[in-house]
């Protein structure tokens, strides 16, 4: 995962889906980058969180916050990365994308903007919100079959390059500006 240790990610979820991975995977680990201590409002969050972590003692690793080189670093290290929002208000999952770019697939939740970059790609599987179970079966299908949700890093880049956004931004100001000044005048 990389997040910070909040209530809206979901890190129970993947928690929860741990042991029903680890029949299948013994030896799968989890590395969370992010901000996971001091994470403003989240102290009875990470308290609740406790046990489970214990439970999962040497299979999990904080990482703590990164800096960009690391995270690349990261996202190419990584089997599949997990995204298990619970909050509606989520956004694009814009490190899916990074990971994608890595050559790494993830697991979204079914959340509007959340779920973008695997139905975009292909990339991933799109798991139930909350749902633990889902969450086991999709981590066990990738990691039983990982290559078969790996795409080429150029359709990745060609979805989501800088320039490509940008150059579909300006078509759509431009649109609106059009509208705008045909509306004025009619």
């Amino acid at each position: 995962m990389a997040a910070r240790l909040a209530t809206e990610k979901g890190v129970e979820v993947l928690l929860e889906a741990l042991p029903a991975v680890h029949a299948r995977f013994p030896d799968v680990h989890v590395l969370f980058a992010g901000q996971h201590e001091n994470v403003l409002g989240e102290e009875a969050y990470r308290r609740r969180l406790r046990p489970l972590l214990d439970r999962e003692g040497a299979c999990w690793t904080f990482l703590g916050v990164l800096d960009p080189y690391e995270m690349s670093l990261f996202f190419s290290a990584l089997d599949v990365l997990v995204v298990p929002s619970l909050n509606s208000t989520e956004s694009f999952g814009l490190v899916q994308v990074e990971a994608m770019l890595r050559g790494t697939p993830s697991i979204a939740s079914d959340l509007p903007g959340v779920r973008q970059p695997v139905r975009m790609t292909g990339m991933g599987e799109v798991s139930p919100v909350g749902d633990s179970a889902a969450l086991a079966e999709s981590l066990v299908r990738i990691l039983s079959n990982r290559a078969s949700y790996v795409r080429p890093v150029s359709e990745i880049e060609a979805l989501f390059s800088s320039a490509r956004t940008a150059e579909q931004y300006e078509r759509l100001f431009e649109e609106l500006m059009s509208r705008k000044e045909t509306g004025a005048r009619g």
